[in-house]
């Protein structure tokens, strides 16, 4: 048995090895066939380059190491059931499982490299390759300008610059074509012997000093005065000293790669995420604690009968209502000096130490003495306080709020165009505060949702590992070919069902369509029949029959086509 561990083991290193560098270079190129417009021409050396696409690619291992077990398991085992090895171990008692063994150990380990380089190498590597990008696009701008070429990179500034020093800075015979006026027709050409050109503000500005020139400008026509015929005027400047500022937001990536906080879950490891998700959590648990005590606050109603008194009616002919708070907090806050004297003459608690406890009873006696003068002191400013300047509303004391139809029948007549105009006031308040927590709660769900996906990925991408060596082991077994013709065409067919799969995935997060669970799960719920078909098929040796599989479904749908007879032939010709 350790020969046949052995034979396995040696056999599968080699190719998945091979298959793991074929995958990354096909996903390498996928990213220069896309960018390749903002890397080159702008003058990087190809140590640059190359350190670049190192940094993507080590970002690329979670992807590309599933690939690499599907294509190897589908080589290994369909080159021994070509030659015949494979029925030689099943005749001498070794089952298909057990033959797998050692290739499911190194699956294992190769989906704990996944998610181990998911967690430390993928976000260290992602943010050197942010950084590199930007400074491809930002500082190495003025790298763009080449000698004797007309540049357009900026926008309807064209400049040729005849020589450029080794330093990237000095500049010499400068000609600079300026198109930003809206007729083209127009002549705006600047000349210079020399000059230097850089960056400025972190690169958020292009600059060009120029040394020595003139300075060409035609502008629009103008009608002279007292004449029909017009005139279009023409300057022509000479300088020393001339800058020209160019903003750099031209140069800025597309497609948000260069923004590192709309796809900053891509940067973190699995306790980075817990803890960004549980933070997510704990804002839409408050938001939606928010939302039901203000619903709770506009939509319950009180019963009448079992609850008379309300703290917002001053005893009266006819009762006092103020809306928005009680008399009783408006006495208080405007009562007399002996309101807030026996307010701060109330003693604190003292604390629960052995040497207090003999001080318990004076406490308790001196809380009650204070409390009673708050009370007193509050009886007496209701005497001399000053209801506020503005008009309250009036309610009818008399009125049966059991029998009576509405609330609005108890207020006098004259005041319920005020009340109407205060309630609709404070339902749009209402409104407005129950939207933006909606709202929020609808950000923060979207990227809680985000956040689970990237998390949830980590771990069902090396799950994939494992399933594809259940696809390609007794799939490689059943076909009984090895090489790279049949496994690498089978490989890819189901590589591009899991690739297929995550993108609709996240497109469907992003969506709100799907929550983030489903989606990093759902590839391994598709290719999971696949597995079951497949290992059934090669443990009871039924072979695959591409030929039975086409005269199954020929002879299926021929038998649904009418039989020609003498009969029924007329009706098939019409």
């Amino acid at each position: 048995m350790k020969q046949i561990d052995k034979l396995i083991s040696t056999s599968f290193i080699g190719p998945a090895i091979l298959s793991y560098f074929i995958a990354t270079f096909v996903l390498i190129m996928m990213f220069l066939w896309k960018y390749i417009d903002e890397i080159l021409g702008k003058g990087l050396s190809i140590l640059e380059i190359q350190e670049l696409i190192f940094y993507h690619a080590v970002t690329l291992i979670p992807m590309a190491v599933p690939i690499t077990v599907l294509i190897s398991s589908v080589m290994v085992f369909g080159d021994m059931a070509e030659k015949y090895e494979l029925s030689s171990m099943k005749s001498a008692g070794v089952s298909l499982l057990r033959v797998m063994w050692p290739s499911m150990v190194i699956a294992l380990g190769i989906g704990l490299f996944s998610i181990l380089a998911a967690n430390f190498l993928k976000p260290a590597s992602l943010l050197q390759f942010n950084k590199r990008f930007i400074a491809i696009k930002k500082q190495k701008s003025a790298l763009a300008i080449e000698q004797g070429i007309f540049n357009d990179a900026f926008n309807e500034t064209i400049i040729r610059v005849d020589k450029i020093d080794d330093n990237k800075r000095d500049i010499h015979d400068v000609l600079i074509y300026d198109h930003t006026p809206n007729d083209k027709s127009l002549i705006r050409v600047t000349s210079a012997k020399g000059g230097k050109m850089y960056t400025a503000m972190e690169g958020k500005y292009f600059v060009m000093e120029l040394d020595t020139g003139i300075s060409y400008q035609e502008d629009e026509k103008k009608q002279k005065l007292g004449s029909n015929k017009s005139e279009r005027p023409f300057t022509r400047m000479y300088f020393d000293k001339w800058s020209k500022t160019f903003d750099m937001s031209v140069f800025e990536g597309e497609d948000g790669l260069l923004n590192f906080n709309r796809d900053r879950e891509q940067m973190m490891n699995s306790v980075q995420l817990i803890n960004a998700i549980d933070s997510f959590s704990m804002h839409i648990r408050e938001n939606n604690e928010k939302i039901n005590n203000k619903n709770a606050l506009l939509f319950t109603f009180k019963d009448i009968q079992t609850k008379k008194e309300t703290p917002n009616i001053i005893q009266g002919e006819n009762e006092i209502v103020q809306i928005g708070g009680s008399p009783q907090n408006v006495i208080v806050q405007s009562g007399t000096a002996q309101a807030d004297t026996a307010i701060n003459s109330i003693p604190s608690k003292p604390e629960n130490t052995s040497a207090n406890l003999g001080n318990e009873a004076s406490f308790v006696q001196k809380r009650i003495i204070a409390e009673n003068a708050l009370q007193n002191a509050i009886k007496k400013s209701k005497q001399d306080v000053k209801l506020p300047a503005k008009r309250l509303i009036k309610q009818d004391k008399k009125f049966d709020f059991v029998k009576g139809n509405h609330f609005i029948n108890s207020i006098d007549s004259a005041d319920i165009r005020d009340v109407m105009f205060r309630a609709q006031g404070d339902l749009s308040a209402a409104r407005e505060e129950l939207l933006q927590a909606h709202n929020a709660n609808q950000d923060y769900d979207k990227q809680y949702q985000k956040y689970q996906l990237r998390l949830n990925q980590q771990y069902s991408w090396a799950m994939v590992c494992i399933i594809f060596l259940f696809i390609g082991a007794p799939l490689g077994s059943i076909i009984r070919k090895g090489g790279y013709g049949y496994p690498l065409l089978v490989a890819i067919m189901f590589y591009m069902i899991f690739i297929i799969s995550t993108i609709y995935g996240e497109k469907l997060v992003r969506s709100d369509a799907m929550s983030g669970i489903q989606a990093a799960w759902m590839p391994c719920l598709m290719l999971t029949p696949w597995v079951i078909l497949f290992t059934i098929m090669a443990i009871r040796d039924i072979s695959f029959n591409p030929k039975g599989v086409f005269d199954y479904f020929y002879k299926f749908f021929r038998k649904k086509q009418p039989a020609i007879t003498t009969e029924n032939l007329p009706n098939l010709i019409n």
